[in-house]
């Protein structure tokens, strides 16, 4: 959990939360800016990826051995 006891003032502490709600809606990847999320929205990301359809490994495998295969043919 964060420690927000440095802000000065309320005013300070809404600016960060506008910067941090402008990171969560950002189109593009900036590693440079740390994941401002709650935890509550992070599970709730995961149980969204959770309902999507998943490979099994086997099957994962399987089609990593059938492209490596092509791609060695096709450079022959």
């Amino acid at each position: 959990m964060t420690k927000i006891n440095h802000f000065s003032s309320e005013a300070d502490l809404s600016t960060q939360k506008d910067k941090s709600y402008a990171c969560r809606i950002s189109d593009k990847w900036n590693s440079n800016v740390p994941l401002q999320v709650s935890q509550e929205e992070f599970w709730e990301h995961i149980h969204e990826i959770e309902q999507g359809s998943f490979t099994s490994l086997d099957e994962g495998f399987q089609k990593f051995e059938h492209w490596k295969t092509e791609l060695l043919k096709s450079r022959l």
